[in-house]
């Protein structure tokens, strides 16, 4: 190896050494004065950080320094600009549970704050951002509707109504979807009285639901095997109940490509009956 190539190795090698320990430093520089700062009893020294650290977006810092601070705060005329922050806080650390807690103890503390408003919707859109998939429990997209509800009541001339009617569609829609798969779910495993009932209890809920169509078509075909596969007492009304299962198919949809499909369910439907009543 030529003594050029060694020098180069050595050079590299001694930069990233110092490189390492200049990140070692300001390491230890950092976590050293965010340690004095939290032990600090210097109230207007820690408010100061507190307000640096958020603006730097170092909210780990923050949210101590500020829990910190807010017993010792309050009463005094920091006491909700601390308590906004903190919550903020929180807010953009993504942690929806906690903000949306302390947005609503915010309210409550500080009800004619000029943050009011924006923590009263922020307590919403927490509930919001904290509902889950279609396919799970929907109780926090129930809780985040009615939050959405309680914000609107309270600001009926609030600028974030567009907002929040967004926020309400995306919610029922998904509560609209878990609907309609339980019900599909009841028919896809035949059992066909309990998918006719869910299915009209879907419809009933959501009356304009963009699954209309398939969830009219699914109590046709339940209905009709229902019927089918019914004792010979049932049947008669049975039947009936898929011709007019039929009818309100027909009504919306007889332009549909499926009509045809509802058309051999309904034709099938009166050779039964007429085999029935004969």
């Amino acid at each position: 190896m030529c003594v050029g190539t060694l020098t180069n190795i050595i050079f590299a090698a001694m930069k990233k050494i110092t490189g390492l320990l200049v990140l070692a430093i300001t390491i230890l520089t950092s976590c050293s004065e965010f340690t004095r700062v939290l032990k600090s009893n210097d109230v207007d020294y820690k408010y100061k950080k507190a307000k640096e650290y958020y603006a730097d977006e170092a909210y780990g810092k923050s949210i101590p320094v500020l829990e910190d601070l807010i017993p010792t705060v309050r009463g005094t005329n920091i006491s909700e600009d601390v308590f906004y922050l903190y919550a903020m806080s929180y807010y953009k650390s993504k942690d929806f549970y906690l903000a949306g807690f302390y947005f609503k103890n915010f309210v409550k503390t500080f009800p004619k704050s000029v943050h009011s408003e924006e923590c009263s919707f922020l307590k919403a859109y927490c509930s919001y951002r904290m509902s889950p998939k279609y396919s799970l429990d929907q109780s926090e997209t129930t809780a985040a509707l009615d939050n959405i509800q309680l914000f609107l009541e309270a600001y009926p001339k609030t600028s974030l109504r567009d907002s929040c009617n967004s926020l309400v569609q995306y919610l029922e829609a998904k509560l609209e979807r878990k609907q309609y798969e339980h019900a599909r779910l009841y028919f896809k495993t035949e059992k066909y009285k309990s998918a006719v009932v869910s299915l009209q209890n879907t419809l009933k809920e959501f009356p304009v639901s963009v699954y209309e169509e398939d969830i009219r078509m699914m109590i046709l075909k339940a209905s009709y095997e229902l019927a089918f596969n019914s004792v010979t007492s049932k049947k008669v009304e049975r039947f009936e109940d898929t011709i007019k299962a039929y009818q309100n198919y027909i009504d919306k949809f007889a332009d549909s490509k499926r009509a045809n499909e509802a058309e051999n369910i309904f034709k099938a439907s009166q050779k039964q009956l007429e085999s029935l009543k004969s």
